[in-house]
């Protein structure tokens, strides 16, 4: 599990929020401009079908943790984070809880706002520690 994939992911969902379009619509676009390795590329791709699998559960969470907030309001760049986050917790549980979280509010930082950081950070520890109990 590589920062590179992570951010592939980040990228191919969002684009397909955006778009309304599939994985397979926007995968060849996303690696014009991001080229990460075939390991990278493959953890990218399971990602991304782990979160639009896992979609109904993450934004159950999401409202539980974040009681005063609707997700659907969330910015749609935080929401894609929260959502990967929530896929990687939840399907591989190899990866280190608190790189998964390190790495995520990194993405969030670098693609919204500091503020956005926080917020990530904020959500993700307490869905952490449920989807990881």
């Amino acid at each position: 599990m590589s920062r590179a994939g992570r951010e592939l992911a980040l990228h191919l969902l969002y684009q397909m929020e955006v778009r309304s379009e599939t994985l397979d619509q926007v995968l060849p676009e996303a690696l014009v401009f991001l080229t990460p390795d075939p390991p990278a590329r493959a953890f990218a791709v399971r990602l991304v079908e782990y979160a639009l699998e896992l979609r109904d559960r993450a934004e159950e969470l999401l409202k539980e943790t974040a009681r005063n907030w609707d997700p659907s309001r969330f910015a749609l760049i935080d929401r894609c984070v929260l959502r990967l986050a929530v896929a990687e917790l939840s399907k591989f549980p190899e990866s280190p809880t608190n790189q998964v979280i390190d790495q995520f509010i990194d993405l969030a930082k670098s693609y919204s706002t500091e503020s956005s950081g926080r917020f990530v950070n904020g959500v993700l520890d307490p869905i952490a520690k449920k989807v990881r109990a």
